[in-house]
């Protein structure tokens, strides 16, 4: 395979990382005395790194155990790294676009440059997350693999030291790694991930991406953008299949915009290699070939070789087993958080479910903090956000499940951002799609809203108060009556609420809730789904 090289391949030559600063845990001093603390925390991502320093600021004995880099899987390779290069990837395009002004641009961006800028911007989180900070706020953090080999008590190992930890309290929050479909011939293929994506040494000429959800598209995105081809290769019928089909809609035709070339309703088969990099076989004969494979069909929680067995800790392989208050529901000394107990995976979720966590370490008191905070931290009540472009925002039930919990209570308002003079002057489309239940006999007593979602270029930012009604238990009259700065994209906030409470066409179409969603784009501008495979 000549343009993808092997993951042994030496990648172009950055500053060697001070172990301290960048985030590499220190190795277990070997020794016959165990350490001992009040809580040991196992994974310092975003949602064990939360747990830590909350225990640790409330007089804990805090252990912190990373096999790898503290910071995890955010700052490294998911939140920091993908955004930036999709920001930069937004500057090309925003280059490539301005013609329509007069100007001319030529050429593609130099990948070496690229990939330096994000190593830099990944590099300037360093300081925040490093064991070198960690252990200022109080946590001793050790490096390598834990596995319990007897209640309370952990054995860490990492290039031939080892070390036994003992606590009273253990959160577990060792992530998730990414999901290999069962493919004929993929474990023989190099492929990249979105762990692995962002070093790859040379720009792809040709990438394939297998998997349409939020990483597969916003990569997509991204590589096209930067002078790639790009071809996504999509099992099920939609792009980003949990958001509404009227957003999964707007993405197809902005992808496809960009010259992402989509399949949809595309089952691969097989993966084999080829001269040029590999060749993917999807099902009904058709095959399509690139320099590169991507897989992003999903994440998978951390559990095994952990030796949760042995303190009767119940977990399968959608996570470990916990309540609400994060903590496991067979082992009392036990507490999830982050990927690791399955469900959505963002790090806001993981920040969340880490607090809780932290809370369960503090005695009766902390317990009682965490089980009052729990129904709002439910990660599945928080905003997420596809940072394409546009962006595409989703919080709570789409249309088709409010239908079908609730029925005929369910009301819908649909606005578009041609309402919105903000939109107008900067030419930007999108639209808010507003879910919500009827008051009482028609009245606003008892209106309440149970979902949004927001498609265009600052809908991450919109969805947010869009949620605060229902998330904060106030009355959606409020927020529709509250005065906003003109023109701003956050007009369409108090538009749509004003939707709820008003028929007027300028504040969005409102209608009956249908099972089987709605378009809020007319049928013309909605590019065909179906694919042809």
């Amino acid at each position: 395979m000549t343009a993808q090289p092997e993951p042994s391949s030496p990648a172009p030559a950055f500053p060697a990382p001070d172990p301290q600063r960048y985030g590499w845990a220190i190795p277990p001093e070997a020794g016959n005395s165990p350490l001992k603390a009040d809580v040991a925390v196992i994974g310092a991502g975003a949602a064990g790194l939360t747990a830590a320093l909350l225990a640790v600021s409330n007089g804990q004995r805090v252990i912190l155990i990373e096999r790898e880099r503290t910071g995890g899987e955010c700052v490294f390779t998911g939140c920091i790294p993908s955004k930036a290069l999709l920001a930069m990837s937004k500057t090309v395009h925003a280059a490539h676009q301005s013609a329509a002004l007069g100007l001319s641009v030529s050429g593609q961006p130099d990948w070496a440059t690229i990939r330096a800028r994000l190593h830099g911007i990944i590099d300037s989180f360093g300081d925040v997350d490093s064991t070198r900070s960690i252990e200022k706020r109080g946590v001793q953090v050790i490096g390598g693999q834990a596995v319990f080999v007897s209640p309370h008590v952990l054995e860490v190992t990492r290039g031939g030291q080892t070390c036994t930890v003992m606590a009273e309290w253990f959160i577990l929050a060792t992530g998730s790694e990414v999901t290999e479909p069962d493919i004929k011939g993929l474990s023989e293929i190099p492929y990249l991930t979105h762990e692995t994506i962002f070093d790859v040494p040379e720009r792809p000429e040709h990438l394939l991406v297998l998997g349409g959800g939020p990483i597969g598209c916003e990569l997509s995105q991204a590589f096209v953008r930067l002078g790639s081809r790009v071809t996504a290769v999509q099992r099920g019928p939609r792009l980003i299949d949990r958001d509404e089909p009227e957003a999964s809609a707007a993405l197809l035709q902005a992808l496809q915009g960009d010259g992402v070339t989509v399949h949809l309703n595309a089952e691969t088969v097989m993966a084999e290699r080829t001269e040029q990099g590999v060749r993917l076989h999807l099902k009904g004969g058709q095959t399509v070939e690139g320099t590169h494979l991507l897989v992003a069909v999903g994440k998978t929680p951390r559990v095994e070789g952990l030796g949760l067995e042995m303190i009767g800790a119940e977990f399968d392989g959608a996570g470990l087993k916990v309540k609400a208050t994060m903590q496991s529901t067979t082992c009392p000394y036990l507490w999830g958080a982050g990927d690791v107990v399955g469900g959505p995976m963002f790090t806001h979720g993981a920040t969340e479910r880490g607090t809780l966590a932290g809370l369960g370490t503090l005695a009766w008191w902390g317990r009682g903090v965490a089980a009052l905070r729990a129904p709002a931290a439910q990660v599945e009540d928080i905003p997420w956000v596809t940072y394409t472009d546009p962006e595409i925002a989703h919080w709570g039930l789409t249309e088709a499940q409010a239908v079908e919990k609730y029925g005929g209570r369910v009301v819908v308002v649909d606005y578009d951002f041609a309402h919105l003079d903000r939109a107008r002057t900067e030419q930007e489309p999108g639209f808010v799609k507003l879910v919500a239940l009827k008051g009482l006999f028609g009245s606003p007593v008892g209106l309440r809203v149970v979902g949004a979602q927001v498609v265009g270029s600052r809908a991450g930012e919109l969805i947010q108060s869009l949620s605060l009604p229902s998330r904060l238990h106030f009355h959606p009259a409020r927020l529709a009556l509250l005065p906003v700065p003109y023109p701003t994209y956050g007009e369409a906030v108090r538009q749509v609420y004003l939707g709820l409470l008003a028929d007027n066409p300028v504040f969005g179409k409102r209608r009956p809730g249908r099972a089987e969603g709605h378009k809020a784009q007319p049928e013309a501008s909605i590019l065909d789904q179906t694919a042809s495979v």
